[in-house]
């Protein structure tokens, strides 16, 4: 059943929130406020105080000042867990009243991944549509962070209406092989940045074929199931082709290939009053082409008033939640295999429901009787010990293959007096 929002009744637009959880959504939420400048409310959620007193965030909520003093949860999901009980009351009034509600965390933690639950539940207690933004660490960051991570993915899975899944093993193929580490980071916020831009533009940009909020909560409904998400823009001539071609070039789409496991599939198009009948088509026809026959379609489209705006298409697909993505978790949030069971004795066979005739024995056989005296250990024959002689192979010169032998008297002197003398034999 589609439950919507109390606000919808109501001529105003949507209320959109975003939240930045731990450290790294409170960065992703502080990039994104700064670098895309969306009309939205922006609050950050930490235990650690020196990093909620440098966010931007106008709204800011102190978790767990008793229990962490201020000091984080120290990867710890455990503290983290406690320290969002502490504060539930500032989470609850921080996470309700908003139709919109984009939950940011980077995994794999203490507060992140011990609060999102918590937080999670408030939004969607209070009714809103909740998009949870979320990273998975590096593989090179350990196991333990990996199963820390894939433990607050599925808890927060349960209450999302969506999740927008990265790996950060995957930042290298936002930027080039060798760019800095700044670069790559801000690469990967900028991807996840877009997300936040496309859904609020889809919901509040006019045009022809409007999307609501009704219809994104429509399509994103059902809860838990992975969200794929791809969005570019492009100027000129095959400005259309183009757009579409970066979109779907998107690590949260794999090429495209991830459309082949959506149940619903919504393309935005928006573009300046010059967009076409022909490129919409045109779009349409390659989404078409590259998702699964059940999947249900879904178009809107917005012109905007500017002559010289680009035009911007965005993929925003859901999977079940019984059919996840091929790619939606990395191979280090993945389950160890049981080891198998040691094998057992076989059971004794059962005796044959039909007697059979005993086989006849072979004539001249006869059976040796046992001899009822102990044989004695047999003596081990007494051998002369050997010295045998070790085989050296010859050695690599390495970074002195190329320089001259020192050779006297018809003797390689680089070659270790114990292996140029003859050993004597005793």
């Amino acid at each position: 059943m589609i439950t919507y929002p109390k606000s919808l009744a109501r001529s105003e637009p949507p209320v959109v929130r975003l939240i930045g959880l731990g450290n790294a959504g409170v960065n992703l939420a502080d990039r994104i406020r700064m670098n895309h400048r969306l009309d939205i409310e922006t609050v950050a959620m930490n235990s650690d105080q020196q990093s909620l007193s440098s966010s931007v965030a106008p709204t800011k909520v102190f978790l767990g000042p008793l229990t962490t003093r201020g000091l984080g949860a120290v990867g710890d999901p455990e503290i983290g867990l406690d320290a969002a009980r502490e504060s539930l009351a500032d989470i609850d009034a921080a996470a309700g009243g908003a139709d919109i509600v984009f939950l940011c965390a980077g995994l794999g933690g203490g507060t992140a991944s011990g609060a999102c639950g918590l937080v999670a539940e408030a939004a969607k207690k209070s009714g809103a549509l909740l998009l949870a933004i979320v990273t998975s660490p590096f593989g090179f960051e350990g196991r333990r962070r990996a199963m820390q991570a894939a433990a607050a993915l599925q808890e927060i899975s349960s209450f999302a209406d969506a999740v927008i899944h990265f790996e950060n093993d995957r930042m290298a193929e936002l930027s080039a092989p060798r760019a800095g580490v700044a670069e790559t980071f801000a690469g990967c916020d900028d991807l996840l940045g877009g997300c936040v831009e496309a859904v609020v533009r889809l919901v509040s940009a006019p045009g022809p074929l409007g999307v609501g909020l009704p219809d994104l909560i429509a399509i994103l409904n059902g809860g838990g199931g992975p969200c794929l998400f791809g969005t570019a823009a492009a100027t000129g001539d095959n400005r259309a082709h183009e757009a579409l071609e970066d979109a779907l070039k998107s690590p949260l789409l794999d090429h495209g290939r991830l459309l082949d496991d959506a149940a619903s599939v919504l393309v935005h198009i928006s573009g300046p009053p010059s967009l076409s009948l022909a490129e919409v088509g045109a779009v349409m026809q390659e989404i078409s082409r590259k998702s699964a026959d059940h999947s249900m379609l879904h178009l809107g489209i917005s012109t905007l008033q500017d002559r010289e705006a680009p035009l911007v298409v965005s993929v925003i697909a859901k999977c079940c939640a019984s059919q996840p993505a091929r790619a939606a978790a990395p191979a280090a949030l993945k389950p160890r295999k049981p080891k198998p069971p040691e094998e057992s004795s076989p059971p004794p066979l059962q005796e044959p429901l039909i007697e059979t005739a005993p086989l006849p024995v072979p004539p001249r056989v006869v059976a040796a009787r046992p001899d009822p005296r102990p044989a004695e250990p047999s003596k081990p024959s007494a051998q002369k010990a050997r010295q045998e002689t070790l085989q050296f192979e010859p050695v690599a010169r390495g970074r002195f293959e190329k320089i001259e032998p020192t050779i006297v008297e018809g003797e390689d002197l680089d070659v270790p007096t114990f292996l140029r003398l003859p050993v004597k034999k005793r």
